[in-house]
């Protein structure tokens, strides 16, 4: 089944769709790095207060454009490549990027309209919501780590 995404890919020569799988995967890596070192001097420079409302806030904003971060670079290295260009992952690999680029975004975007229509149900249901939430944000970054992981290893042991 051919697909838009497919086509615009097969489109683009080869050097491109590495251009553009790089250029990704570093825009993702430093979106993670960047927020991990700004979020490191806002916290150690903030002044600690009472109610912890600024903390707990840097926390959650520098945690998603972290998050924002792993799903860019999942993206990123889920582009297809062929023949030497770009980095080439397994079947395996590619469905870790998958699940890493979309398990976030599902997370993010599912949970929450579950969460607005469940309010009529019972108060397990939305502690089962709240656990998928974050068990789906927590994996998605792990599976991308994991994919590029593999790669290493396959890489060092050649």
């Amino acid at each position: 089944m051919n697909t838009t995404s497919g086509s615009l890919m097969k489109s683009l020569p080869r050097s491109g769709r590495a251009s553009l799988q790089i250029g990704l995967a570093v825009l993702g890596t430093l979106l993670i790095l960047g927020s991990l070192v700004w979020f490191a001097l806002v916290f150690t420079a903030m002044s600690p207060s009472e109610s912890g409302f600024a903390e707990g806030l840097a926390i959650v904003v520098f945690g998603l454009y972290v998050l924002v971060g792993f799903v860019v670079l999942a993206a990123g290295l889920w582009i297809p490549q062929r023949d030497d260009d770009g980095i080439q992952f397994s079947p395996r690999q590619r469905r870790l990027l998958a699940y890493g680029a979309v398990a976030p975004v599902a997370s993010v975007v599912v949970v929450p309209i579950g969460a607005t229509i469940s309010p009529p149900l019972t108060e397990p249901v939305l502690s089962i919501l709240v656990a998928c939430l974050v068990a789906l944000v927590l994996s998605g970054p792990l599976a991308t780590l994991l994919a590029v992981g593999l790669k290493l290893r396959s890489r060092i042991r050649r």
